[in-house]
């Protein structure tokens, strides 16, 4: 992988730091074929678990708020079916391969199509994203 991705990794981290209490590298991991980069830490109350994973096959994130262990809201881009079809509607299969960014609610009952969050968004704006959605 090249420097681009360590420099990115460490901003994050920086950020994270800044952000969070109990904040700990669970991975950070760069190889000539991947980087994983995976944080968790609190957030006021709540946790916040943050991964990433560059390939050369395709760049994959999650970034999730949780309380006691249930989902207050999540940001991933990983293959759902539900989530493709909330966007493609009949045309879906088409598009099994797309990453598609959802806003995903309160136990994750409900889904929002969004622009692509990034992390340091995602960490930027912890303050409006623990205020809980409906259920």
């Amino acid at each position: 992988m090249d420097r681009d991705i360590r420099a990115h990794f460490e901003s994050v981290i920086v950020l994270a730091r800044a952000r969070l209490t109990n904040m700990r590298v669970a991975q950070n991991d760069i190889t000539i074929h991947r980087a994983i980069l995976e944080i968790h830490g609190k957030y006021r109350d709540v946790d916040v678990r943050l991964k990433e994973i560059y390939s050369q096959t395709g760049d994959l994130f999650s970034y999730y708020v949780l309380q006691g262990g249930t989902v207050l809201v999540g940001f991933d881009n990983y293959p759902d079916v539900t989530v493709l079809k909330a966007k493609f509607g009949n045309k879906y299969k088409q598009h099994l391969d797309a990453r598609v960014s959802p806003r995903q609610g309160y136990a994750k009952k409900s889904v929002a199509i969004v622009s692509e969050t990034t992390a340091r968004d995602f960490l930027a704006n912890l303050d409006q994203l623990t205020v809980r959605d409906n259920e």
